[in-house]
């Protein structure tokens, strides 16, 4: 009875197109059973200290969540189902509340949830989980659907560290409506036939800013740049494209996760816990198991082996353009580590990679980064930035000898072009705005 159910759901799912632009997309949302629970049972928790647990707290946040929850069902056409390994407290839950009236929810045991989805992996962007146990993670990430974790429920290792934290069901409301509209990029540039730059923010300076809303946001971006106490805002954007991830195609099929290095060698602890969630929830692990006495820079997908001098630092904007990625060649190693995992995909055709930086000015890093991939033979490249100068991109397209798992590979520039054809979309400004507004920024 509840596989025809949720079978319908899915053929209804299966006539709408994939949100473009906005475009509106309705999700099933599995809900793990705890947020409807008067009592949770300490067997659950075994790792948690529930002795000071606030249940008064859980239970008002309950009777608000059963009355938003019907909400979104009726007003957005979305569909709520409520998970448990436990099929004698579902089938309890579920007979109380349609004796109650409330009959827009489903409630399914964990297994068939899995059963489900499995079943239907091209469809995993209409899904969205919902729960702050570990189950729930590793739930999500085996699926590579998006998590939402509310943190009014004991919360376990995993789920205190990655998905979406909402405090209020207010919050978890309005997040899974943007989720049902968001899916526009501020900027999308096209390097090459494999290579396409995303950017989610304008990075220009204050005097850009066309409203005072605009302007705080650009602020904030400025003290992201700078390390300052901005994790929130790096949250938001975070949230921003998970969203627009979670509803569009393009990076289903990405393998390796990789960031470009901070100048120091090290990395921009805001970019790694980012890319960190997203390849988390993509559900792709590092290639080989690192002890925990290895430093976060040398287990990332590039190396930066050698210092170097800050690009902005002493040169000119023109100087830096025809400078091009001398800087980052001669500093700038793909980690050997990934050596057998990059020659397996080569072999499957799916060397597709994906890496993060916070913002781009020329281009020159990725444009680096591009040539050594490209070299080792990648089939898709997507750079993400977080923010975006606007000045064109400086494509320059060299030929490398030697190994790129070194640093003692040459390089020779073959051509040169300049691209600035960026695709703009204003309304991904809106979008972050929104998000910040939902989570108090």
């Amino acid at each position: 009875m509840y596989f025809r159910k949720m079978y319908n759901v899915y053929i209804i799912l299966n006539v709408l197109p994939i949100a473009r632009g906005g475009a509106y997309m309705k999700k099933i949302i599995f809900c793990n059973l705890d947020l409807l629970r008067k009592k949770l049972d300490p067997e659950d928790y075994k790792d948690v200290n529930l002795k000071n647990f606030k249940y008064d707290v859980m239970l008002q946040k309950r009777v608000i969540f059963i009355k938003k929850c019907r909400e979104l069902v009726q007003d957005s056409n979305n569909e709520i189902c409520f998970y448990s390994r436990k099929m004698f407290t579902l089938n309890s839950y579920e007979k109380q509340f349609k004796n109650a009236g409330y009959t827009d929810f489903h409630f399914w045991e964990r297994k068939k949830v899995e059963d489900f989805v499995k079943k239907n992996t091209d469809k995993n962007n209409y899904f969205v989980f919902v729960g702050s146990k570990d189950a729930d993670f590793f739930l999500a990430v085996n699926m590579r659907a998006l998590l939402i974790v509310p943190t009014w429920l004991p919360l376990e290792e995993k789920t205190s560290r990655y998905g979406i934290h909402v405090s209020t069901v207010t919050q978890l409301i309005k997040f899974i409506l943007v989720l049902n509209n968001q899916n526009v990029w501020y900027s999308r540039l096209k390097i090459d036939e494999i290579t396409t730059a995303y950017s989610l923010m304008d990075a220009r300076y204050v005097k850009y800013a066309e409203n005072k809303e605009e302007k705080e946001m650009i602020e904030n971006f400025q003290k992201l740049l700078k390390e300052d106490k901005s994790y929130n805002y790096s949250r938001i954007l975070l949230y921003h494209f998970l969203a627009g991830m979670m509803n569009s195609t393009e990076f289903d099929d990405i393998e390796l996760f990789g960031m470009i290095p901070s100048s120091n060698c090290d990395v921009n602890k805001h970019v790694y816990n980012f890319m960190t969630t997203v390849r988390l929830l993509k559900g792709k692990r590092l290639p080989k198991q690192y002890t925990t006495d290895v430093l976060i820079k040398d287990t990332n997908l590039l190396i930066r082996h050698t210092e170097k001098q800050k690009a902005h630092i002493g040169r000119s904007s023109s100087e830096r353009i025809v400078l091009g990625a001398q800087d980052e060649f001669e500093t700038l190693c793909i980690n050997s580590d990934y050596k057998r995992r990059i020659e397996r995909l080569k072999k499957e055709k799916r060397f597709n990679v994906i890496i993060f930086d916070d913002y781009m000015t020329h281009g020159n890093s990725f444009n680096a980064v591009r040539n050594l991939l490209e070299n080792l033979g990648a089939d898709k490249i997507i750079f993400v930035s977080l923010g975006l100068f606007r000045n064109p991109f400086q494509k320059k397209d060299y030929c490398i000898f030697g190994d790129v798992y070194s640093d003692s590979y040459t390089f020779e520039i073959e051509h040169t072009s300049v691209l600035n054809n960026f695709e703009i979309n204003n309304h991904a400004k809106k979008e972050v705005a929104e998000l910040c507004e939902i989570f108090h920024l």
